[in-house]
């Protein structure tokens, strides 16, 4: 469901930025850009875009969107698009809503159908039920054969790359040209990392530490984050330096180290989430656990928050400004601890 002017999809977008940051963006709202930008959407089309599982061709602009994945919804959002179907989010939500927080400020009362993909199942009768002009899985986990029977449904916009490892930016900029709004997705990403600047600036306590981003799903290892994750090069994007110790190249997105070899996360700021409160009791209450050099240099941070452990991990024009007013103050707070006494 489309929202009816250009007006609204701008200030959606700088809505939101403006409400949870100190850093507002302006916005311009005139009768002559609404008109240029209605007309620049219709006119992008037909667009093609290709992705790790095929191109795909959008004939017009869509007026019935749904997203599966990480954060394609929270684009759509950001450039006024509602979906009419998009992820069930319970479990990261930290309520029964299925709607994370900064979706929820843009959708008001309006109530997409909720879809319950996994890796493994994709609702594909309740995709097909909502008829879609375009599903955007732009991060997303998606297999050839799935990708195949979604595109049977509608025009399907897979990710550029590896599964799951879509940056912000690529999602941005990919949602935007789907839609036909490659311009507002542009003005996004600027905007987006002009928050980012501006934080980094706001902290030079980040410069020159180094860090790593792990998970404990598990009781007995933690789980390193590639450098190219995004939970890892927002970090870097902050003023970080992304540790040697965290891994480059892996089957995964992540690798698990056992509790005997900790000691290898060799960093002095140390990001970790986990699954549930028991596996974090277990795992910071074994003596190895404290061989972990950010832990021994007070420099470790541990998120339990559901809505900021998933912003943290699938950062997005919408989660990432959402989450900074409580990443920041940690991530200070470790990198001061880090530091050597004067």
């Amino acid at each position: 469901m489309k929202t009816t002017t250009g007006v609204r999809r701008m200030l959606a977008g700088c809505a939101i930025l403006a409400a949870v940051t100190t850093s507002a963006v302006a916005c311009s709202s005139d009768a002559g850009s609404t008109a240029a930008s209605e007309g620049s959407a219709a006119s992008a089309f037909p667009v093609t875009i290709d992705s790790a599982l095929g191109s795909v061709t959008i004939e017009q602009e869509p007026e019935r969107v749904v997203t599966i994945g990480w954060g394609s919804q929270d684009v759509a959002l950001a450039l006024g698009v509602v979906p009419v179907g998009m992820q069930d989010m319970t479990g990261d939500t930290g309520d029964d809503t299925g709607i994370l927080p900064w979706d929820a400020e843009l959708l008001g009362d309006t109530e997409p159908e909720l879809l319950s993909y996994t890796t493994d199942e994709v609702p594909y009768e309740q995709i097909l039920a909502l008829e879609p002009d375009v599903i955007l899985a732009v991060n997303s986990g998606l297999t050839a054969e799935q990708y195949a029977r979604l595109s049977d449904i509608a025009p399907t916009v897979a990710y550029p790359g590896e599964a799951w490892l879509t940056s912000w930016e690529d999602q941005t900029t990919i949602v935007g040209q789907a839609l036909g709004l490659s311009q507002e997705a542009e003005d996004l990403v600027d905007q987006t990392n002009d928050l980012i600047a501006q934080a980094k600036a706001d902290h030079p306590e980040f410069t020159g530490k180094t860090i790593a981003f792990a998970s404990g799903t598990t009781a007995d290892a933690l789980n390193v984050y590639l450098a190219t994750d995004a939970r890892v090069t927002l970090l870097q994007q902050l003023g970080f330096t992304i540790s040697s110790s965290v891994p480059t190249e892996a089957d995964s997105f992540a690798v698990p180290v056992s509790l005997e070899n900790l000691a290898s996360i060799d960093s002095d700021v140390l990001v970790s989430w986990y699954l549930s409160t028991d596996i974090q009791e277990s795992l910071e209450s074994s003596p190895l656990f404290s061989s972990i050099p950010a832990v021994a240099r007070d420099g470790y941070v541990a998120i339990t928050d559901p809505p900021l452990v998933y912003a943290t991990s699938a950062v997005s024009v919408l989660s990432l400004p959402w989450m900074l007013d409580a990443y920041l103050p940690l991530l200070q707070a470790a990198a001061e601890g880090a530091s050597p006494p004067a």
